[in-house]
């Protein structure tokens, strides 16, 4: 008997135990009795892997019936459990049967890492039963309706747009345009939530570690929208807005150590100390700020219109990038760097790593890429003054504006 023969079975073992352990502590803290704990969830996992198992053997319709006996076993088991206990459990029930479905998945090599993430994603569901049901209580008609807006403009809206150019330059397509406006969106409406569930510090910050990953250009538009509707919040979208563009530094760095290692160092002292004095100011200026109350209320998650402009700048920032590239021809790198990070800082950090390795100096492409980062970072300055107020922008400039100048610095000495 070798390994691979017995690693799916120990795998839906612990899929089982897994479950099992959510539904046990569950029962536990509610203090109550119930049909299935962890004993039970692992024997179900270990059935669904012997079922599909058994099933290469005699056939694809044995899985099916061996599904359909143990969903009326299930059915049977919890059904009779309401003379017993006075309740029913229609949660665990589904758990079990998601937990057989589950082992079945196990018992594939090639399916196995579908059937673990699964597995914790329903764990985690159920684990979460406090939180949910405590944020879907609290809903209001106009949270559900936002919703809906805002799988529109994901869902139905962004697919159906063409992503060929309609400009006579060929660099802006509707579909690209539109996706900025889901982004900006999107993180709106995480915020909110997040707001909701983590109250308004906590909830915008974690919004920009999490947008900053993405787009940090998407999370200060996001935030100069939020600054300019709720003035209570200024101090926590300022500090959400900073860690946004702060963590861009970190992820333009794994970037280039992705493409050429060589440049790594020569890029980070720029990006580093521009890293720190942005987080620096940021967490001085939330604790020097008065804190938010936690009667803030923050209303219409889903705002198009601050989206829409954003899409707008967007496209003319792509169009004015283009024509000043054609205009200043091959100038050299530091233009091209320049104009490139009025849009994006991905693309030429890309271009600047793979330069690198062949017709281009680690000086110059640092030089280059930590150019591009400040170009991107005035960006957003300018959206925190043209989609916020003035005193959201300002509160930005103060941040920006030195971590602008230590990275010349930084540039000016190495």
């Amino acid at each position: 008997m070798e390994f691979a023969n017995v690693y799916p079975f120990l795998v839906a073992l612990l899929i089982g135990a897994l479950i099992g352990t959510e539904r046990q502590r569950r029962l536990a803290e509610d203090k109550v009795r119930g049909v299935a704990g962890l004993r039970t969830f692992i024997l179900i996992s270990l059935l669904g892997a012997l079922s599909a198992t058994l099933a290469e053997q005699y056939g694809q319709l044995f899985a099916v019936v061996a599904l359909a006996g143990f969903m009326i076993l299930v059915g049977i088991g919890y059904a009779a459990s309401v003379n017993v206990l006075g309740r029913l459990d229609f949660t665990a029930a589904v758990a079990a049967v998601v937990t057989f479905a589950l082992g079945m998945l196990a018992s594939f090599e090639e399916s196995i890492p579908l059937a673990v993430a699964l597995a914790v994603i329903t764990t985690w569901i159920l684990a979460t039963r406090n939180i949910s049901h405590r944020y879907v209580e609290a809903l209001s008609e106009t949270d559900i309706l936002d919703t809906l807006k805002m799988a529109i403009i994901a869902l139905v809206i962004y697919p159906m747009l063409p992503d060929t150019p309609i400009d006579p330059f060929g660099v802006v397509s509707l579909q690209e345009i539109w996706l900025m406006v889901v982004l900006v969106s999107l993180i709106g409406y995480i915020g909110y939530v997040l707001i909701r569930v983590l109250g308004a510090e906590r909830g915008l910050g974690l919004t920009g570690v999490l947008g900053g990953l993405v787009s940090s250009t998407a999370v200060t538009t996001a935030m100069a929208s939020e600054a300019k509707e709720h003035a209570d919040i200024i101090p926590s979208a300022v500090f959400a807005a900073t860690v946004a563009s702060c963590t861009m530094f970190p992820r333009m760095l794994v970037i280039v150590l992705l493409i050429n290692r060589d440049l790594f160092f020569p890029l980070l002292p720029q990006l580093g100390i521009m890293t720190i004095v942005g987080l620096a100011l940021a967490f001085l200026f939330l604790r020097q700020s008065k804190p938010i109350g936690k009667d803030v209320k923050v209303k219409d998650p889903f705002r198009i219109v601050p989206a829409l402009k954003f899409g707008i700048f967007f496209a003319f920032v792509l169009l004015a990038s283009h024509l000043a590239s054609t205009y200043f021809g091959d100038a050299g790198a530091y233009v091209a760097s320049m104009i490139a990070g009025l849009a994006d800082v991905d693309a030429i950090t890309l271009s600047m790593a793979t330069l690198a390795k062949t017709s281009l100096s680690l000086e110059v492409a640092a030089n280059a890429i930590t150019l591009a980062a400040m170009t991107n970072t005035l960006v957003k300055l300018s959206i925190a003054y043209i989609l916020g107020n003035r005193i959201f922008g300002n509160k930005i400039a103060v941040i920006f504006l030195p971590m602008i100048a230590a990275g010349l610095l930084i540039m000016a000495v190495v």
